[in-house]
């Protein structure tokens, strides 16, 4: 016996065949594995300001709930930081490709791929195991010529004799750093690894990063500028602040 359509379905049928309907791209039918809930929402480019650094930071950084990492994967805030760090690193080289426009499947890929490199102790910021750390506030010497070069001398002083340099920047990535100062070889502490979450997972007022979710207890820090006379609000953490 045969079957006989429906006539609402044979309606949609030649409706259909009618208006030219065609299959949708593969892409189209992608549906998310829900990490999106990870990233926050874009900070406007007014709004993207560092009061301590005096500076205005990339644009496109993508910062994530780092409280709902540390609940989901039982990571550590530094894991959690390292994983945003990570991310980003590819994130901001594949936006500045021409004509390429990365959708929520491109995203999840990358995120997925941070995880994992971290998941494998591969980090994007490795902290040396010495004893003396100095950590240089770089942004000073975007200020001008005098005060970069003052930076590139007190890098060749002796003061480097009795510690290990790490350049810390709030204003720019580690992309951006390197293309700045291709001369300057050291380890680098950029603004792809600040956050507004502090290393309990609360939110604070300002992008911000701890410096003791990333050195060991025994490691004396020290935080060198050219003007800061106290604790700089964007680096918490132990540490002395000494001028030079």
């Amino acid at each position: 016996m045969k079957k006989i359509l429906p006539l609402t379905l044979i309606a949609f049928l030649i409706a259909a065949c009618s208006s030219g309907l065609k299959p949708r791209n593969v892409d189209q039918y992608y549906t998310s594995t829900g990490v999106e809930k990870y990233f926050l929402s874009d900070i406007p480019e007014w709004a993207n300001f560092s009061q301590s650094a005096g500076c205005f930071r990339t644009k496109g950084i993508r910062y994530f709930d780092i409280n709902a990492m540390m609940k989901s994967y039982s990571l550590s805030y530094a894991n959690a930081t390292q994983v945003q760090a990570s991310f980003n690193e590819e994130y901001l080289v594949a936006k500045k490709q021409p004509n390429v426009t990365l959708t929520l499947k491109d995203e999840e890929v990358l995120f997925f791929k941070a995880s994992e490199k971290v998941n494998s102790k591969i980090t994007f910021f490795e902290a040396p195991a010495f004893k003396q750390i100095h950590l240089i506030w770089l942004d000073e010497a975007l200020k001008g010529k005098k005060q970069e070069d003052k930076l590139k001398n007190f890098l060749q002083s002796s003061t480097q004799d009795t510690g290990v340099p790490v350049l810390v920047s709030a204003c720019l990535t580690k992309q951006e750093i390197e293309a700045k100062f291709p001369d300057l070889a050291v380890k680098v502490i950029s603004a792809e690894m600040f956050s507004i979450f502090d290393d309990q997972g609360e939110k604070q007022p300002s992008l911000h990063i701890n410096l003791g979710a990333f050195f060991k207890a025994d490691q004396r820090l020290i935080f060198y500028t050219q003007e800061a006379k106290k604790n700089v609000e964007d680096i918490r953490g132990n540490y002395k602040v000494a001028n030079y």
